[in-house]
């Protein structure tokens, strides 16, 4: 009796652990899909934190050439026109020298349709759009039209610095094939305003031959042209003082001057300078001496030779070399 007893229980034991065997032979008929009642934790590595794809764009880009010539950090410099004593309302030559100055190739190009006096611009502009672009054909242009280009005089400030530098620019690059070259303004003033000498001249406003220095008899009337490079002239000043000479030519914006001077009163010696919209470094002198003549009855000179007589004054600021080789760093 209690062997049936102790077999009816040990039997009663061990159906959980069949029915725990049989549940783990059954398949699971869940549907693919399905959540896991125990999923299985994540794999985690370490790995760098995700960049975002929309990252925009850094405000603030420096202004200059662009394109599939854009020049890199470490291109080497060409030296650009300096800034120049012009501005929007400036006449024909400082517009053009300011659309230059600003990159506007374009624009100068368009505004030379029709120009008598366009080469040295053309020449510019071509340059300019090569270094924009980089562009092998640009650049062959540019040297053509750079080569074109006749002989700019340094009397002609604005058109001379701009000869110097697509000059320089063209022989840059032929030094640097292949390479893309990035351009800099250049430092100083392009033409700085300032008297560097006086010239006395006849009546045909012609220089005169055989004077040491510009002079003219005590009763006044020698007529005299004002060297140097100036835009605008305010006022005229002998010896520091405002005065009212005569003005015979010129006097307009980028137009040489020439003044007929006035008696002496006394004085053998007058230092004239002048204002500007700017200021003007400079003075000259003239000189009242009873043996020189007046200059309408002396021999004229050859024209376009340039001044006879001597600066009086210590020499003005020179216009910065832009035509020299520039260096491949600022």
């Amino acid at each position: 009796m209690k062997c049936h007893s102790r077999s009816h229980l040990i039997g009663l034991a061990l159906i959980p652990v069949l029915m725990l065997a049989l549940c783990a032979c059954v398949p699971n008929t869940a549907p693919p899909g399905s959540p896991s009642p125990n999923p299985a934790p994540p794999v985690t590595t370490a790995t760098s934190p995700a960049v975002p794809t929309g990252v925009d764009p850094t405000a603030g880009q420096p202004a200059g050439p662009a394109g599939p010539g854009a020049p890199q950090a470490e291109a080497p410099v060409v030296r650009w026109v300096p800034i120049g004593p012009i501005g929007p309302n400036d006449p024909t030559s400082g517009q053009r020298y300011l659309l230059l100055q600003q990159f506007q190739c374009d624009a100068l190009a368009q505004s030379l349709e029709g120009a008598e006096d366009a080469a040295v611009w053309q020449a510019a502009a071509a340059v300019c759009k090569a270094l924009q672009s980089g562009a092998q054909q640009d650049w062959q242009r540019a040297s053509n039209a750079v080569a074109a280009t006749p002989r700019i005089p340094q009397t002609q400030c604005l058109e001379f610095t701009v000869a110097a530098t697509s000059a320089s620019a063209i022989a840059q690059h032929r030094s640097n094939p292949g390479v893309t070259l990035k351009p800099e303004t250049a430092p100083g003033e392009a033409c700085p305003r300032h008297l560097s000498g006086l010239t006395v001249v006849d009546k045909d406003l012609r220089p005169v031959a055989g004077t040491a220095r510009a002079s003219g008899p005590r009763s006044g009337g020698t007529v005299v042209r004002l060297d140097g490079y100036y835009v605008r002239v305010g006022d005229v000043l002998f010896d520091g003082v405002p005065a009212a000479p005569e003005i015979v030519a010129g006097g307009g914006d980028y137009e040489t001057l020439y003044l007929r001077m006035p008696p002496s009163d006394g004085r053998d010696s007058v230092r004239i300078s002048i204002t500007d919209t700017v200021d003007v470094s400079g003075t000259v002198t003239f000189f009242y001496e009873d043996s020189t003549p007046a200059s309408p009855g002396a021999t004229p000179k050859t024209p376009g030779t340039g001044p006879s007589a001597e600066p009086t004054q210590s020499t003005p600021p020179a216009i910065p070399s832009v035509g020299a080789t520039p260096t491949a760093t600022p």
